[in-house]
């Protein structure tokens, strides 16, 4: 199964380690340093669209989508 992020982009479910809010998370100091070193080593890649809203962990790094968690969630479960 694969999910779509957005833009022109979908992942393999089994490449996918979470979906994480930007709004929450980027409140903790160890998530804004997170993002900060993946942005330094180049990992963070853009899924497209809007002002992004969720931040997807993935095997090939971390995946910028102008979705909410909550519509990534229904669509990795297919609920």
């Amino acid at each position: 199964m694969y999910l779509y992020l957005g833009g022109d982009k979908a992942l393999r479910n089994n490449e996918i380690l979470g979906i994480f809010d930007l709004d929450t998370v980027t409140v903790q100091a160890h998530s804004r340093a997170f993002l900060a070193q993946a942005q330094r080593k180049g990992i963070v890649h853009d899924a497209g669209g809007d002002l992004p809203r969720a931040f997807v962990l993935a095997d090939d790094g971390v995946w910028l989508a102008p979705v909410n968690t909550a519509t990534l969630q229904k669509r990795a479960t297919g609920t």
